[in-house]
């Protein structure tokens, strides 16, 4: 079904929400090595959009494919390459945040040392922070932490929902750095902004709207 440039593609997606149509019979393609902004305005769908392409949400009509596959067919190996990060943050609250990520690096199968997570927290000036526990952490602190997934798993694809709300300039730097050297190696990065976000070099614009889809390249 996809092209041997395009890892995520969209047929025919419909999704409602309490008997509205959010959106309605769309197709998009997200090329490998490439990001791609959704922008829109509150309650046009974004969050819907995304968590149906991360197969988290139930669409009223259309596919999702993934290097050619469905995502819920196994040789599409799409939960094993996906990284989705939304408001709800998972982790375990039991454990601690180095233990968090370590155990999250393991589900895709990748042991992570102390050293690799030492490393990317102190970049996220967090490093003080990782033998407590999420809970005792600020909302912020909480979001950095998630963040550092991004470095420490193998992924292949990024979903993001928001990843630059409330972040400080260096931060903010920080993580557009981070994406756009995964898309340099072929990632594919799907995110969703309220902001301009200076410096961060985007290939594909979709802004949503209530009434319609449009794709801007």
């Amino acid at each position: 079904m996809s092209s041997k440039n395009s890892n995520l593609e969209v047929k025919g997606l419909t999704i409602s929400r309490n008997e509205q149509v959010l959106l309605e019979s769309i197709d998009l393609s997200f090329t490998s090595g490439t990001i791609t902004h959704l922008f829109g305005e509150n309650g046009a769908g974004k969050t819907s959009l995304m968590r149906a392409l991360a197969g988290l949400l139930n669409q009223d009509a259309g596919q999702v494919f993934w290097r050619g596959f469905k995502t819920s067919h196994p040789e599409a190996n799409f939960s094993n390459d996906l990284l989705f990060l939304a408001h709800n943050l998972a982790m375990k609250h039991e454990l601690s945040i180095a233990e968090n990520l370590q155990f999250y690096a393991a589900l895709r199968g990748k042991a992570v040392s102390l050293s690799e997570i030492k490393t990317v927290a102190s970049e996220l000036r967090i490093e003080s922070l990782l033998e407590r526990h999420f809970a005792e952490l600020s909302a912020g602190q909480q979001h950095k932490v998630s963040l550092s997934r991004l470095v420490l798993e193998n992924a292949k694809l990024w979903i993001l929902d928001e990843p630059f709300v409330n972040l400080d300039s260096q931060t903010r730097d920080w993580l557009s750095h981070k994406m756009m050297d995964f898309a340099a190696k072929s990632g594919v990065v799907i995110f969703t902004s309220h902001q301009a976000i200076d410096g961060l070099k985007i290939h594909q614009k979709i802004s949503l709207t209530h009434d319609e889809d449009e794709v801007m390249a």
